[in-house]
């Protein structure tokens, strides 16, 4: 690394980590204020809580690096600006691209380290923190079927319900994706279903089959069929919601229900953010490099006012997107990705104009 590359990372990674923490502590406390509660009031030991506290951190560090990284950036730009290095170094000759490329660097390496956490290390850590909540907390079996839940039987089936009554144990919308002794895949869609002992009567339903090629071989109506079950589906412990999987299991899961014919919408725009998320270090970079730079007066108090502004504005937008892809209104494709998009070509745009300037 030359000289530049050296100073202008330890710059931008000094206030990052402190941001990292920054926001860490501040997206904490109302779960500080949650964890006190189970300590005191429902007698919840303390490593218990301790224990949780570390599996919900993963998904915290998901949101603050994007953050953290708007916040580095413009500190490091306004610092340099304030004490006027920046000035000196563009009066020495040096590009605004050749200032702004290991900024750029750092923030990329951010999202790939993003990327590794939210595909490896998160879906583990809120499997996890589910089951102490469930467990240990709630008191509840673990774990109980809710609303757009999977789980997987002994027969290596995987089941989809959209919604179980617990009391009556009438099941809506279900879906039964089944391999084992079958060659080619079987898929069982029913309206509704009840669940007696370990007997699971589906009504209503249609059966189909697949060839080695994905395409629908067979497809017969029934009005009524009992599948055997060898435990209670109420107390199986497989089950994941799509937080709690990776990007491979999702993409599985989606697979199954779209040859069942059930909506995907909510699934697929959840599966694209596992992508699009990550990157948003690397937008944030990419749109607060040339906002950073003009008109810098308290690179504390403007690096500050930056950050907020910025993140606010792109978290309405992701959070309208993600609603019109989860609705079915937009592509889950498009939902995903259309912040990133808007954002990256407003910071490709003001970069240019930078170095076409000067």
């Amino acid at each position: 690394m030359k000289i530049l590359d050296r100073y202008l990372t330890w710059e931008i990674l000094s206030p990052f980590l402190v941001g990292v923490l920054g926001f860490i502590l501040v997206m904490m406390v109302d779960l500080l204020f949650t964890f006190v509660d189970l300590i005191i009031n429902r007698g919840v030991p303390l490593g218990v809580v301790l224990q949780l506290l570390v599996f919900k951190l993963p998904s915290i560090l998901i949101l603050t690096f994007p953050v953290a990284t708007l916040f580095g950036v413009a500190m490091c730009l306004g610092r340099l600006s304030h004490d006027n290095e920046l000035s000196a170094l563009r009066l020495s000759g040096i590009p605004f691209i050749r200032i702004a490329a290991p900024l750029l660097l750092i923030a990329l390496v951010i999202s790939c380290l993003s990327f590794i956490t939210n595909e490896k290390i998160v879906p583990y850590a809120n499997h996890q923190s589910e089951k102490i909540i469930r467990q240990l907390i709630m008191k509840q079996p673990l774990p109980e079927i809710r609303e757009n839940i999977f789980f997987k039987d002994a027969y290596n089936r995987h089941f989809y319900i959209k919604k179980m009554d617990i009391k009556t144990k009438v099941l809506e919308s279900i879906m039964v994706y089944e391999l084992a002794g079958e060659e080619l895949p079987q898929v069982l869609t029913a309206k509704k279903a009840r669940l007696q002992d370990l007997v699971l009567t589906l009504y209503d339903g249609t059966i189909h089959k697949f060839d080695e090629k994905g395409h629908l071989s067979y497809e017969a109506a029934f009005s009524q069929m009992k599948l055997n079950l060898e435990e209670n589906p109420i107390t199986l412990a497989d089950q994941k919601t799509p937080q709690e999987m990776d990007s491979s299991e999702l993409k599985n899961q989606i697979s199954q229900l779209k040859k069942g014919g059930i909506s995907i919408h909510a699934l697929l725009t959840d599966f694209y953010m596992k992508y699009s998320v990550p990157l948003t270090s690397f937008i944030f970079a990419l749109i607060g490099i040339p906002l950073a730079i003009p008109g810098i007066r308290s690179s504390r108090t403007w690096g500050l006012i930056l950050t907020i502004v910025i993140m606010f504005t792109f978290y309405v937008f992701a959070s309208v997107f993600r609603s019109l892809g989860r609705g079915g209104i937009l592509h889950p494709f498009l939902a995903a990705w259309t912040p990133q998009l808007i954002f990256a070509i407003l910071g490709t745009g003001l970069i240019i104009k930078e170095v076409y300037n000067r």
